[in-house]
């Protein structure tokens, strides 16, 4: 079934039945990219009777990259719907480095270099970005001359705000409207945070084995997938600890304190205030939206009510940031996903329900591969729209 004269429903079903049943579709080739500095791997995904519409998938901060198995399982079930997908590989951020300028020549090398494939119809591509991926995928759509080249941006997972992001990933509080929300956070996020902010820190130069330290603790948890946030990795945590310096371990217990101990508020609050302005002076792309002017193609954010990585709060910020910057944009929260994967939490009728809704949240974005203007979506849909 083509993406593109398929209804959008109906693709949207395609995928879900994809997403369920982990088909392996279609072909899986290995690519080089050329880039300005050389070659990018990269992983394509063809599916027979595949429609002109091309999909760069960009994955998230992670070690295993291109090849984290929940970003091939969508890959294969956007491939079911007879869609062309890329996943360039970042190999920064398999390294767990920001490294956002280095990531915008990498996104936009993928587009072009797909864009310019026969297959493709011209301005046919599809730019999708997941987690730290979001927002480099919005600013590359920004530029005015690759909004040309880019029908639509799909962001899941993202933030827009680096001060909110990082307190959250030490203690779980976020708010929305004048409503606070605190739940346990996945840790992982802030080893990253650390792993990337300690060596450009003046305040923080002896404490480069700590960085060490949080970057090998993360490689862990990436490689052999363990649950940051439950006791399993305490062991890990335990290992690096002893090694460190006496001096290096009260930071430590900020960062990677035991399961059931929870980091101390006034050195969080420390770290914070140390990391934030750090971070938006030496690497300003990271939190790109006040360099944002104008979104031509339609934006499409979904974000997991019960994700411990990134708050749900940041996708709604990041859609009101951008309902004055973007022609078209809708924002859906949706109660089935969490950051990585399937949430299973809920009883069958709010399933069902949510099942609904996301449905619809995966017909908007299948309106948009088809080349769908706002003015011909349904209300619900047009500019600006949020589901909560």
């Amino acid at each position: 079934m083509r993406v593109l004269t398929s209804t959008p429903l109906a693709a949207a079903l395609r995928f879900s039945r994809a997403w369920r049943s982990r088909p392996s579709i279609g072909i899986e080739n290995e690519v080089l990219i050329p880039g300005s500095n050389g070659s990018i791997p990269g992983t394509l995904f063809e599916a027979e009777g595949s429609s002109g519409v091309g999909w760069v998938v960009l994955h998230g901060m992670t070690r295993l990259g291109r090849g984290h198995p929940e970003l091939i399982r969508f890959s294969r079930s956007l491939s079911a719907v007879g869609a062309h997908v890329l996943i360039p590989e970042i190999r920064e951020w398999t390294e767990l480095e920001f490294a956002p300028e280095q990531a915008q020549a990498i996104v936009r090398a993928a587009v072009d270099w797909f864009g310019r494939r026969p297959e493709i119809e011209a301005g046919g591509v599809m730019l999708v970005g997941f987690s730290f991926g979001a927002p480099q995928a919005i600013l590359a759509a920004s530029d005015a001359e690759w909004s040309q080249r880019i029908r639509g941006v799909v962001g899941w997972g993202g933030y827009a705000d680096i001060e909110r992001a990082f307190r959250f990933s030490f203690t779980g509080e976020h708010d929305w409207e004048g409503i606070s929300y605190r739940q346990r956070p996945d840790p992982y996020a802030r080893w990253v945070i650390g792993r990337n902010c300690i060596p450009l820190s003046p305040a923080l130069s002896g404490h480069q084995a700590l960085a060490r330290a949080l970057f090998h603790l993360a490689v862990e948890a990436g490689e052999k997938r363990l649950q940051s946030r439950h006791s399993s990795s305490d062991s890990v945590k335990e290992a690096l600890r002893a090694k460190l310096p006496s001096s290096d371990r009260e930071l430590f217990d900020v960062f990677a304190p035991a399961t059931d101990h929870e980091p101390d508020p006034e050195l969080v609050e420390a770290v914070v205030r140390e990391f934030v302005p750090l971070i938006r002076r030496e690497m300003p792309l990271v939190e790109p939206f006040g360099r944002i002017d104008r979104v031509q193609p339609p934006v499409r954010l979904l974000h997991g009510r019960s994700d411990h990585l990134i708050p749900f709060t940041e996708t709604l910020r990041l859609g009101k940031a951008l309902e004055s910057k973007a022609e078209d944009i809708t924002t859906r929260l949706t109660g089935l996903y969490d950051h990585s994967g399937d949430h299973t939490g809920d009883a069958w009728w709010l399933r069902a329900k949510e099942s609904v809704r996301f449905l619809a949240s995966l017909g908007g974005i299948f309106e948009v591969a088809r080349g769908q203007s706002s003015a011909d979506l349904d209300p619900g849909e047009r500019r600006g729209a949020l589901s909560l």
